[in-house]
C-alpha cells in the first residue's frame, strides 16, 4: 500500500463544513480538496469532486479498496484533531 507522507489541514468553519485537507501520497503525489463535514453521526471525510454537466458530483479521487479509505481518512482525521 501507499505511503501517506503528509497531511495539512485548512480550518474553515462554515455551517457543517469543518476544514479542508490536502494528502501528499510517497512525498510524490498530493491530492487537495478533501472536506471535512460534521454531520449527526460524527465527522465525515468526503473526497474531491467536480459537477459533471447533469449536475451531478462525481469524486475525481477516490480510494478503490475499503482498507485503502480506512488508512486515508483515519489520517486526515487524526490530523484534523491535532489542528487547534
Amino acid at each position: 500500500m501507499v505511503e501517506i507522507t503528509d497531511v495539512r489541514i485548512y480550518k474553515k468553519e462554515k455551517g457543517n463544513l469543518k476544514a479542508f485537507a490536502s494528502v501528499t501520497i510517497d512525498n510524490a503525489y498530493v491530492i487537495h480538496g478533501i472536506k471535512i463535514l460534521e454531520g449527526e453521526r460524527g465527522l465525515r471525510v468526503y473526497m474531491p469532486s467536480s459537477k459533471n454537466k447533469r449536475g451531478e458530483f462525481r469524486d475525481i479521487f477516490h480510494p478503490i479498496s475499503k482498507e485503502a479509505r480506512e488508512y486515508l481518512v483515519n489520517a486526515v482525521l487524526e490530523a484534523y484533531r491535532r489542528v487547534p
